[in-house]
């Protein structure tokens, strides 16, 4: 028996000597941090609307997630439907579902390619947690989510996404990228762009309220509204963007860099908007203090919140700088962060420890 969170799970341990897309039943225990956030968020969720909902939780793998959803916040779930491609996966939930005893007309499990459900199905929470990339699932999730419902979307192709593989990145998301110093911040707003113009082709606004990136994985989670206000906002804020690889200076507008001269390159579209709303916010910080207390919750999903709220959050601003990047350009050991900080009034990302946002470029 494996536990997270409030459930139990029945899970071989042998499976966790070679985790792969292969194996029957699949669960990956660093991947609880992106369950603890599921939670929050749709915690969140129901605070603002106070209406319960009906679930889609497409990959379930052992069912977990959806487990967990139940037995930690009940106050959110109409009803839901868990399901997995894999038979031996299907019989898993079943069986987890038993030892964590839940049962009720209003929890259902099936064993299909989720896009079969999704194509003739509503819900107003859609999990896409793929091994890899969620391209082939986006487009028909975005159309089955219902207005004003909400999605989660994970993606672990994280060297396509940030441009790490450009042959990659412009293949699965048609944009133009490079290994910058902000790489990892590169990699969330592509992702972002890519679901959000999946949307404007049907003329919905998806709009991120929470995105994180933690080791191997994005995961963001959008609103679905059908607003022409909201779609305006997201046109506008999809744009090309220009990087200098001599020194990391980042531009909307230069041909040549204002710090060294340099020829900047052209790269992206990537969407360079909000990714935080204060409100959900507001409520994932309220539950996450629960969990702390209750020794729930990992150090390191505090420290992803605390950068979260007090920087990425709160500087509009698309990119962060790499202190390596900024130490090798000036030809000079890195003072002590905290001294960068403050000669620059700046803050530290969660993307990475090593970066730092600033609306000047840094001096060290």
């Amino acid at each position: 028996m494996i536990k997270e969170g409030k459930a139990l799970i029945n899970y071989s341990k042998e499976f966790f000597k070679n985790l792969s897309s292969k194996l029957p039943v699949f669960y990956n225990p660093l991947m609880k941090i992106n369950r603890d956030f599921t939670i929050f968020v749709l915690y969140s969720y129901n605070k603002i609307f106070n209406k319960k909902i009906e679930i889609f939780d497409c990959m379930a793998g052992t069912g977990i997630r959806s487990i967990r959803i139940i037995k930690e916040i009940p106050q959110v779930v109409k009803n839901i439907l868990i399901n997995d491609i894999k038979k031996e996966s299907y019989e898993n939930i079943i069986e987890n579902l038993k030892i964590n005893n839940i049962e009720g007309d209003n929890i259902l499990v099936s064993n299909k390619d989720c896009r079969e459900i999704l194509v003739s199905n509503k819900f107003d929470y859609i999990d896409i947690d793929p091994f890899g990339t969620p391209v082939g699932f986006v487009e028909y999730s975005l159309r089955s989510l219902r207005k004003g419902g909400l999605i989660g979307i994970t993606a672990t192709d994280v060297s396509a996404l940030s441009g790490s593989k450009p042959n990659s990145c412009f293949r699965k998301y048609n944009t133009i990228g490079i290994k910058t110093d902000f790489y990892l911040e590169f990699g969330i707003r592509n992702l972002i762009k890519y679901v959000i113009v999946e949307g404007l082709k049907y003329e919905y606004a998806m709009i991120p309220v929470f995105g994180y990136y933690y080791k191997h994985h994005y995961r963001v989670f959008f609103f679905k509204s059908l607003k022409s206000k909201d779609i305006k906002y997201l046109q506008s804020n999809i744009k090309k963007i220009f990087y200098c690889p001599v020194c990391g200076y980042k531009s909307l507008e230069e041909s040549f860099c204002k710090i060294c001269n340099n020829k900047m390159i052209e790269l992206g579209p990537i969407y360079i908007g909000n990714i935080y709303d204060e409100v959900y916010l507001k409520y994932i910080k309220e539950i996450s203090l629960e969990y702390l207390n209750e020794k729930l919750i990992e150090k390191d999903e505090i420290k992803i919140l605390d950068r979260i709220e007090n920087c990425d959050s709160k500087y509009n601003i698309w990119y962060y700088y790499d202190i390596r990047k900024l130490g090798r350009f000036y030809k000079k050991s890195i003072p002590k962060i905290d001294k960068i900080l403050k000669e620059n009034n700046g803050c530290r990302t969660h993307y990475t420890d090593y970066g730092i946002k600033s609306y000047s470029y840094p001096k060290i």
